[in-house]
């Protein structure tokens, strides 16, 4: 397959932006969310030469070599550089959660052996590793913290196989692996992401999404060191401000999934005011919201065009999506994007689906290339899911129509059979999120002697809410079919950094 980073990495990236675009925004931030007032950039040139000097500084502290750095901070400018200084002297970058707590950083570390823990908070890591701490003010330059004050010659430039970073998975439903990206799948996926996307210079990126997920690193921070865009920087998610922080930023465009979406749209509705989303013209988003929440979004901001988009950690961000002159359906997601080799669905036993017949994605790359390298220190999961080395297992069902877009039905182990039927818990969680009298929705199940599987449906309750109306409204809008076996009432769901709900803790 041909090799679209061509040789480049980030760090590259960043210094032909600095020379043909010195003065111009590479990050727009925002301190406080909720505050206007907190304000500040930072410019292409100033970005890459506060780079160059970490990275002296963090060789004379053994970052080089291919050894992980633990990048345990929010959103910030400095998060930003230091993801670029750590792999451009040719050792991995793997970020973590800042809220995690001391048991995830321990885990981390026994698990990757790092040369260096890069922190907030004043705390230890076993096992001899070195850490860094970051004073709160100094998140919000991209200049040096004062710790690091001691400075090396600068190790020569990575190679573009070599890995640059690690990544967990989701971790929905089971224990997240990490997967090994290189520089060249960081370059690829800007690429992919900015042609497939429409992506201009002109634009600026939106980066609410925790710095550790997939959704920041790659569909995000990603692309405008292809385009010469920008990146607007808040320190966390707000659902009550993330249009006010969209519009004071200036962000044109963001990706996001849709438990977050959701969170935003409900906060806007619930303030009875009218929504300004300033610049934004775009938002791609992952999985869907119900019918009618697209109803209240359409109501609320008409002139932001919505695309959906499917891809996965392991397929190197988008593989599938609309195009940005097509009208977006909400429900089926789109073609193949330009750059993806070849895709499949294939049913149990192996052989290819017909077109209206669902089956799992399969995805046909190059690893480290258009695909993950593999998983780290994990050979048997690679193997099971790179089949022949190629081909990438998704897990998801899919179904292909006749004019070649796909829609999604659901990971394969979220399809539950009961009764002699399938049920998708996607399917379901979208159509029971619809309902006025719940906040949101989750589907589990669990095995049962006579039909197999019961369906569980956990809910936040709204105002008004009682289980009998509940179960009236899903009999009323949804049919037989659609009604729980089981419903369990929480106050709240336990979520990824991405927002969605932690299945395998409910």
């Amino acid at each position: 397959m041909y090799d679209v980073s061509t040789g480049r990495t980030l760090h590259s990236l960043l210094a032909h932006w600095a020379g043909a675009r010195p003065t111009a925004d590479a990050v727009v931030f925002l301190r406080d969310p909720g505050r206007p007032d907190t304000l500040g950039t930072v410019s292409w040139e100033r970005l890459a030469t506060d780079v160059e000097d970490l990275r002296g500084r963090l060789a004379a502290r053994g970052v080089r070599d291919g050894r992980p750095v633990l990048l345990v901070l929010p959103n910030a400018p400095l998060t930003l550089a230091l993801w670029l200084a750590v792999p451009a002297n040719g050792a991995i970058v793997q970020a973590m959660d800042p809220d995690a707590g001391l048991l995830a950083l321990r885990r981390a570390a026994h698990a990757t052996d790092p040369v260096l823990a890069i922190t907030t908070a004043d705390t230890s890591v076993p096992g001899g590793v070195e850490v860094l701490r970051v004073a709160d003010d100094e998140l919000w330059t991209t200049t040096a913290p004062r710790e690091l004050s001691a400075r090396s010659c600068v190790p020569p430039a990575p190679h573009p196989g070599q890995v640059a970073g690690l990544l967990p998975t989701s971790g929905t439903s089971g224990p997240p692996k990490l997967v090994q990206l290189t520089h060249r799948n960081y370059v690829t996926s800007a690429e992919r992401l900015a042609r497939n996307g429409g992506y201009l210079g002109s634009d600026r990126h939106y980066l609410c999404s925790p710095f550790f997920h997939t959704n920041a690193q790659l569909y995000i921070c990603a692309p405008p060191f292809v385009t010469g865009g920008s990146i607007a920087v808040v320190p966390r998610f707000s659902a009550t401000r993330w249009f006010d922080a969209a519009r004071w930023t200036g962000a044109t465009v963001a990706s996001m999934v849709a438990p977050p979406l959701r969170m935003a749209l409900h906060r806007a509705m619930e303030s009875g005011r009218p929504v300004q989303p300033g610049a934004l013209r775009a938002v791609h988003y992952g999985m869907t919201l119900s019918a009618a929440d697209w109803v209240e979004w359409d109501r609320l901001v008409p002139g932001v065009h919505m695309r959906q988009i499917y891809g996965q950690t392991e397929s190197v961000t988008g593989v599938l999506g609309s195009t940005p002159w097509e009208v977006d359906d909400r429900e089926v997601i789109g073609r193949p994007f330009l750059g993806v080799e070849a895709v499949r669905v294939v049913r149990e036993d192996g052989t290819e689906a017909a077109d209206g017949e669902p089956g799992e994605l399969w995805v046909r790359g190059e690893p480290g290339n258009t695909l993950m390298l593999g998983y780290r220190d994990a050979p048997e999961a690679t193997a099971a899911t790179l089949v022949d080395g190629r081909w990438l297992r998704t897990g998801d069902v899919m179904v292909r129509h006749s004019d070649g877009r796909f829609a999604f039905r659901g990971r394969g182990m979220h399809i539950i059979r009961r009764g002699g039927e399938n049920l998708s818990t996607y399917t379901l969680e979208i159509d029971l999120q619809a309902c006025p009298l719940v906040r949101d929705v989750a589907v589990t199940s669990r095995a049962d002697d006579v039909l197999d599987a019961v369906v569980i449906a956990h809910v936040l309750p709204a105002d008004g809410y009682d289980e009998a109306s509940f179960r009236a409204w899903c009999r009323e809008n949804l049919g037989r079919r659609g009604v729980p076996d089981e419903i369990r009432t929480h106050t709240s769901f336990p979520r990824t950094g991405s927002g969605r709900v932690k299945v395998q803790d409910l």
